[in-house]
């Protein structure tokens, strides 16, 4: 019996393994490798067999009275611990599951540094380059619980690369991971990460302080704060970046019929507001259409005039604008004048309107160019292309459309509307370049911002930029993290629908951003209020104390490689513990998270100091 040598294997029953301790062995053992406590839960213990290695968890520990026929003699205890066979080593390599059960009576030893550096696939952290510079190829996310001297390493590639969640009750030590996480891949100064993207989207104003360091011990990676609204900052959205998609987000277009009506207003303001002399034809066919089908509608005189007269203020056209002339002296704005509750020149306005219809120019032109706009630009052309919509099908469309309206008139009125503006940026690179490519990490402190605000600018903000990755020749060429906290205010498991849409920005991205270079991490203490949808493409998971029922049924649905077992321990672990499994590391690790330095703003306050003061 070797010194790592505790028990041997006495049941072998389908998923059932227990190993029987021997008597003469202590509650811990001293071997190279530190002191290791015996039967210890969550610990992992290697079953040796010819060419291969069994790695098992412990599972359960408790002791066994064994009797004696011996007169008088005095019962015996032993300990049997319950094991789970997870995998096995073959070749110093580790494979998850095992190709056949071990043997009745095989011995059973504590598990070794040199097993574990082979389960976790930590070695070589760092891939020399050339001749005096290294990558970083894996990470510390912290030093183990149960081995006390074992950096938790993952693999930078499969951690960052892919998505992943962060789990746990409010004070559990989410925020620290995150801070500690993002200070550690950024203290590498020689060859450092200047490549990253990291968008931080700062739910409680809580990050600055721990980033704000980063700069300063690293001269090569830059941050940005940006603070939405306030006074202090300038955050602007080119809303001409926006796509019907966002447009949807951004107004809740939730009827069929809001969805045509925005289309075509990006049509209107695309036509009308370009310097083109290409698109003058496309502008006198709308503008004949509308003007046509108010005119003959059952609406009364003074309203068409009305209509009519504001429609050829806002959108002339060369051809047709209040001064044109249509019969001799007869102005279009002399022709829609109402005399005696009756405008009486409509058959000889849409004669002359008729000419410049034509329904195969909105087919044929094709506006690709950028153009520039204003929220009341777009707030026009809206106007606009519902009297459109309702010249060409039903005049119920203004009724239809008008909540769309009313949100939009919101939207000019209110100070959304300095962030959703026509902006300094000549094109969308300039903007994406001050945005993303200044800086490594960009913190977006919405906490001064109420949820439905701040809800729409997450979600518009996240759909512009997968926008703008999917549009690299090179596929993942310029990767992006989205960290998101508070998570769970955000992407809800009731998907919005708008329209004939099924469309949720956040799905869209768990489920193709990957391609494009755009990962997501959510940090959220209300994990089953998450969509279902986005959890289940999350590859890498860091999960906190977590105390709900609900929360906890949830993950052990949605969430992999973990177990009943695995759950009953997440609701006791302490502040700054978490279980970490995924693909970026081989088997669960139950992990130390060390503190940031600097801390985020997000510790508890102290009561007893802020109550107790001297008078």
């Amino acid at each position: 019996m070797g010194n790592r040598s505790i028990g041997r294997l006495i049941l072998i029953k389908n998923s059932i393994v227990l190993a029987e301790v021997f008597n003469n062995i202590d509650n811990y053992i001293n071997t190279f490798d530190g002191t290791r406590f015996v039967g210890e839960i969550g610990t992992y213990v290697s079953i040796y067999e010819l060419g291969r290695t069994l790695i098992a968890e412990v599972l359960s520990a408790e002791s066994s009275q064994h009797a004696s026929n011996a007169p008088l003699a005095k019962p015996n205890a032993s300990r049997i611990i319950s094991l789970r066979l997870i995998g096995e080593i073959t070749n110093s390599e580790f494979f998850f599951g095992v190709s056949k059960m071990p043997l009745l009576y095989s011995e059973v030893h504590i598990v070794t540094n040199e097993e574990l550096n082979v389960m976790l696939d930590v070695s070589n952290s760092e891939i020399t380059v050339s001749d005096s510079n290294t990558r970083v190829s894996k990470f510390s996310l912290g030093k183990s619980v149960l081995f006390s001297e074992y950096d938790v390493k993952v693999d930078l590639d499969k951690f960052f690369g892919y998505h992943s969640a962060i789990f746990g009750n409010t004070g559990s030590g989410k925020s620290n991971s995150i801070a500690r996480i993002i200070q550690d891949i950024f203290l590498k100064t020689n060859y450092s990460a200047l490549g990253s993207r990291l968008i931080i989207i700062d739910s409680n104003g809580e990050y600055e302080k721990s980033f704000s360091e980063i700069a300063k011990k690293n001269n090569d990676i830059k941050c940005q704060f940006i603070k939405p609204l306030l006074d202090t900052d300038n955050f602007e959205v080119p809303i001409w970046l926006l796509s019907v998609d966002d447009w949807a987000i951004l107004l809740n277009a939730s009827e069929k019929t809001q969805i045509p009506v925005l289309r075509k207003t990006m049509e209107i303001v695309r036509i009308f507001y370009t310097d083109d002399d290409s698109s003058e034809k496309a502008k006198n066919h709308i503008l004949a259409s509308t003007i046509t089908g108010i005119l003959n509608s059952s609406e009364s005189s003074p309203s068409k005039a009305d209509k009519v007269s504001s429609l050829l203020s806002n959108f002339p056209t060369e051809n047709i604008k209040l001064e044109t002339k249509i019969n001799g002296n007869t102005t279009l704005k002399d022709s829609i004048n109402v005399s005696f509750g009756k405008m009486e020149d409509i058959a000889m306005v849409t004669s002359f309107l008729k000419q410049y219809i034509n329904f195969s120019l909105m087919e044929e032109i094709k506006h690709d160019q950028l153009v520039h706009f204003s929220p009341n630009d777009f707030l026009t052309a809206m106007k606009f292309a519902i009297l459109y919509e309702g010249s060409l099908n039903s005049q119920r469309v203004q009724e239809y459309t008008a909540p769309l309206v009313s949100r939009m008139q919101s939207l000019v009125e209110s100070s959304f509307s300095k962030i959703f503006n026509i902006t300094k940026f000549k094109n969308k690179e300039s903007f994406f370049e001050e945005l993303l490519d200044k800086s490594n990490i960009t913190n977006i402190d919405i906490s001064a911002m109420d949820d439905s605000m701040s809800e729409v600018l997450i979600r518009v903000l996240s759909k512009i930029i997968l926008d703008y990755q999917k549009g690299h020749q090179q596929k993942a060429d310029k990767p992006i993290n989205l960290f998101i906290e508070e998570a769970h205010r955000y992407i809800k498991d009731n998907a919005v629908s708008h329209g004939t849409y099924d469309f949720d920005i956040f799905q869209r991205i768990s489920k193709e951003g990957r391609k494009y270079g755009f990962l997501m991490c959510v940090s959220t203490q209300r994990p089953s209020d998450l969509s279902k949808t986005v959890v289940s493409q999350c590859s890498n998971f860091i999960v906190h104390r977590i105390q709900n029922p609900d929360d906890l049924n949830y993950i052990s649905r949605m969430v992999p490689y973990i177990d009943r077992n695995t759950i009953d321990r997440l609701t006791y672990l302490q502040t700054g513990h978490a279980l970490v499994f995924g693909s970026a590391i081989k088997i669960p690790m139950l992990t130390s998270f060390a503190e940031a330095i600097p801390n985020t703003d997000g510790n508890s306050a102290k009561i007893s100091e802020k109550w107790y003061i001297k008078k």
